[in-house]
């Protein structure tokens, strides 16, 4: 079973249940965080990126900047040239910090194949 979210959109006073799963990626907005989803939709939450960091589960998401989390499932590409970044569904980049570069890449290895 698929873990759900209950969440609060900021916008309208609405709650939205959404399965996990389905988000694509999360980026900072100071003491907010935009929640993005397989569908295109966008939600705004009244939570810090670290209180939603920590309720979400470590097989599936990784902080790559101090202001995004991915999730794997959407991962499509590394750019591991001098650029390092992700490459997620529809053309998104998010660049990897520097510090969290190389735990990044042992988290891909222990997840997928690689072939080089």
């Amino acid at each position: 079973m698929t873990k759900k979210a209950i969440l609060f959109n900021d916008n309208d006073n609405s709650l939205l249940v959404k399965k996990l799963d389905e988000i694509v990626y999360m980026e900072s907005f100071g003491c907010k965080t935009k929640t993005c989803f397989c569908d295109g939709k966008e939600l705004l939450i009244k939570k810090y990126l670290s209180q939603v960091e920590e309720s979400l589960p470590s097989e599936n998401f990784f902080k790559v900047h101090k202001s995004f989390i991915i999730n794997i499932k959407y991962l499509k590409g590394i750019n591991v040239n001098t650029k390092k970044s992700v490459l997620l569904n529809d053309g998104i980049e998010i660049k990897i910090s520097h510090r969290k570069y190389k735990d990044f890449m042992e988290f891909v290895k222990n997840r997928f194949v690689i072939w080089q």
